[in-house]
Order: structure tokens, then sequence, then C-alpha cells
């Protein structure tokens, strides 16, 4: 049987069953209208006859005359009712029956005609719905029935077999062009795979290289003491000093690092809320005048500006911002911290410095992970703050600007989202949970 013909068949047994159900619905909806016809008629004569004196609990019966001389059976029916000691009634149920009968011919035929419509309506619809499954299994049929060139799927092995992994230009390539979606969508996910693996071996090295100096400087002291210089008082507090220095930079690169890879690995903590970043500005610079540094800072935020995010996110990447302008900007100068709305309507918060100023071909290599661009921008730093801001301003849906001029100064911009009134039910778009 062909795929037409069985989808058909299986049309036509779904119909069928469906009038079935239709036509009992309407059998039942029939006996029903017939015995509230009787129920109404009867009703009718007895309260023509009785009136007033009408009442529910009245005798009833139905009788079936065989005596009568007459052919059909609805005549010989004869409906009697009484009042409880009373004269009995009596009612012929043929006349009405009889009346009736025209009227549900005229049931039963619109019935019918209902049902054929239906039946048939009902048959399309199934054959429609039934259509995509139909062509399923053509298509199906039509791949089972395909002939394979198995010489073509060969070569696709045996090119994937060949390619090195370690090759940074490693490519697929079958010389087949029915394969050439295959393979584009391969050597796109080779092509990710080799710049993640570049950009982790890079991480992997400078993380090495980081801590390697603090290390060997700790161990050089170390080694110092072990030698001579305990019994040196001049030498044991420099060493200790030393070391101390430089436990204190290697837990910091360490936190960062953490940091970093937490919020890669999506494990960090994220509490957004209505934060106003004037006040954030205002509590930053209280805190660094109490530090004592030797630097003016100068405020610019005349309004609240109200952004939705993780306060204690946006004020850490605020402290890195403030802290490059403090590291790279001579004593005495100005830093003028500002917070207000763009006219697209972002919620900005802004660190300018007068100091050195970055080279041009530096800036797009800012945010790099451990980037420097020359040993004047390393005083102590570990090259990860310029990435933590960026991935906590990326965290809230924004960005960040740099505009820089060398011996004028640099100005960052963290560009957020404004706060709208949406954002008290808003959910955070990636589960973060706290380690």
């Amino acid at each position: 049987m062909s795929e037409s013909k069985r989808m058909k068949s299986i049309a036509r047994r779904v119909s069928t069953s469906f009038v079935l159900r239709l036509l009992f619905i309407m059998l039942l909806v029939n006996i029903v209208l017939i015995f509230s016809v009787l129920g109404w008629s009867a009703y009718s004569v007895e309260k023509a006859a009785l009136g007033s004196d009408w009442q529910p609990s009245l005798t009833r019966e139905l009788h079936f005359d065989r005596s009568l001389p007459v052919i059909t059976g609805f005549e010989r029916l004869t409906y009697s009712f009484s009042l409880p000691g009373g004269e009995t009634h009596r009612m012929p149920l043929g006349e009405t029956l009889f009346n009736f009968i025209p009227v549900l011919n005229v049931l039963l035929i619109a019935q019918v005609i209902i049902v054929v419509i239906e039946y048939r309506g009902f048959r399309r619809k199934t054959l429609l719905l039934l259509s995509p499954l139909q062509k399923i299994a053509q298509t199906a049929q039509a791949l089972s029935e395909t002939q394979f060139d198995e010489q073509k799927f060969h070569s696709l092995e045996d090119a994937i077999q060949n390619i090195s992994v370690l090759s940074p230009g490693a490519r697929l390539s079958t010389g087949h062009s029915e394969l050439m979606g295959l393979e584009n969508a391969v050597n796109n996910l080779i092509s990710r795979m080799h710049e993640a693996y570049r950009q982790q071996t890079r991480f992997v090295s400078d993380a090495s290289h980081e801590l390697r100096t603090p290390i060997a400087v700790i161990k050089g002291y170390a080694e110092l003491l072990n030698r001579w210089g305990k019994d040196d008082p001049k030498v044991m507090e420099e060493s200790v000093a030393a070391m101390l220095a430089e436990a204190d930079n290697m837990q910091r690169l360490v936190e960062q690092l953490l940091f970093l890879a937490r919020g890669d690995a999506g494990r960090t903590a994220f509490s957004p809320e209505k934060v106003d970043l004037r006040e954030l500005l205002l509590s930053a610079v209280d805190e660094y005048k109490l530090i004592g540094t030797k630097h003016t800072w100068r405020i610019r935020a005349e309004e609240p500006v109200f952004t939705f995010g993780d306060e204690a996110m946006l004020k850490q990447a605020l402290r890195i911002l403030a802290d490059n302008a403090i590291k790279y900007s001579p004593e005495g100068s100005i830093i003028t911290l500002r917070a207000h709305y763009t006219p697209q309507g972002m919620a900005t918060l802004s660190v300018q410095d007068n100091g050195t100023g970055i080279k041009a071909e530096d800036l797009p290599h800012l945010f790099e992970r451990f980037y420097r661009s020359d040993p004047a921008r390393s005083r102590g730093g570990t090259g990860l703050g310029l990435a933590i801001a960026k991935w906590i301003t990326e965290r809230h849906e924004g960005h960040i600007d740099v505009f820089s001029s060398l011996g004028l100064g640099t100005r960052f911009t963290i560009n957020l989202p404004a706060y709208k009134e949406e954002d008290k039910t808003a959910q955070p778009k990636a589960a973060m949970v706290a380690e």
C-alpha cells in the first residue's frame, strides 16, 4: 500500500470514529428531546384539566390498550392522571406523537446532513494534520532508496583523521562540493578551539610569569636571612618588609585570578539592585580622602544617576579606574569623577586624570589580561585590573569607552543601562551562585 493510500485509510478510520461518537451524542439528544416534549404535553393537559387543583403528587399511569382496533402502536398509548381520590382523566398520546413526527423527521434529516458535512470536513483536517508525517515518511523512504557514495564518506573520515589540533592552520577539506557545508562548520569550530587554546596558553604563561617574580624575591630574601641576615637587624627588617610586600602583591594577583576564573565559569555572586552612581562616587571619594592621597578630587554629579546592578561589583570597577588614575597622575593633579545620563539613555561613570596618557597603538589592548604597554605603566600592578573592570561592565550589559592623549591624560567611561521600573522584578539573565 502506498503512503498516500495509507494516510487516507488512517484519516478514514479516525473520521469514522469521530462520526460514531457524534451519532451517539445526537441519539442522546433526540431521546432527551422526545421525553421533554412528552413531559411538557402531559403537564399542559394536567394544568388544563385540573386548573388550580394541580399538584406534583398526582396519580399517573401509562396504558397500552391492545383491544383498540388500530394498526399503529402510537394510538394504543393512553396517559391517565387523577388527584388522590378524584376523577381519572385520560389523554391519548397518539395524536401528540403524530404531530411531533414531522418535526422529528426534519430534525433527523438535518442531523444526517450535519454528520455528512462533519465527516468530510474532519477527514480533510485529519489529512492536513497527517501531511507532515506523510512528508517525513516520503523523505525517509527516499533516503532509504538513495545510493550513498561511500567514497565521499571515506574521504571525509580520512580528512578528519589528518587534522592536527596543534596546527593553527588546520582545515578540513575533502574536495566534494556536497560536503562543503559540513566542512565549513567543522573549520569554524576548529578556529574557535584554536583561539580558545591560544588565549588559555597565554593566560597560563602570563600568570606563571607574574607569580614567578614574587616567589623569586621571597626565596631570595629567605636565603639571605638563612645565610647571615638573621644576625643583622637592618637586613632582617629590610627582608621581612620586602617579603611582606611581595606576599601582598602575590595575594592580590591570586585574588584577581580567582575572580576572573570564577567569572568565566559563571560562579561569581551577582545581586542586582537599584544603584545610585552619584552616591557611589561620593562614597569612593570619601574613602580616598581618608587614605591621604596627594591628589585633588573633583566630582561632577548634579543629580542622582540610577542603574540596575551589583553595587559591590560596580564599586570595585570604580576603584580600579581610580587607582589607575592615582598611579599614572603626578602628585597634586586633579582627578575628575563624573556620573550622568547620556542622550542615548545610558547611565555613566567616568574617571579622568591628567597623567601621562596612553599611546594610540596600546588602546586596543588595554583590557587584555596581563597586558602592559611599557614598563612605565606597570608600577606594581598585575595587568588584570582593567580586565576585571571590563568583565564587570559587560556583566552589567554595558561597555567601557577610553579617550587618551599623550601628555594630557586619560578618561575611562563605564556605560551602563539606566534603571527602569520593570527592573524591580527582573531576574539575572545568567544564573550566578556564590562559591
